[in-house]
């Protein structure tokens, strides 16, 4: 089995032998490309970052509105609530992800409610 490194090596070499042996029209393209894509990659990035943390907001928001909705008597322990609302705040990605989990093992059915003016996005 080949070692990364000679994986990279032949890989180098063979793109070396390409750039070689490329015409003036190719290594204008090859240019042109890398002066086009290569400043909207952080845009990219930025753009897929956004989208996660809205991602994200929104499901922490449905998660911390169904937990808010939910009575205390709906929890065995006397503190249960408020032990659940300190772990979505303090640990957010955590806390939506266990809450989420407790709550489809506990209330199967149950759907987080619709909120009213966060809900439509």
């Amino acid at each position: 089995m080949e070692t990364l490194s000679r994986q990279l090596g032949g890989w180098a070499r063979w793109a070396a032998d390409r750039l070689g042996r490329a015409e003036g029209w190719q290594l204008a393209m090859v240019a042109v490309l890398v002066l086009v894509v290569l400043p909207i990659i952080p845009a990219v990035v930025l753009l897929l970052l956004v989208a996660a943390f809205v991602v994200f907001a929104r499901a922490w928001f449905r998660e911390f509105t169904c937990l808010m909705r939910l009575g205390d008597d709906a929890f065995p322990g006397r503190n249960d609530k408020l032990i659940w609302a300190v772990l979505l705040i303090v640990l957010a990605p955590v806390g939506v992800w266990t809450f989420r989990s407790y709550r489809e093992a506990r209330w199967p059915v149950a759907k987080p409610g619709r909120a009213e003016p966060f809900d439509a996005w």
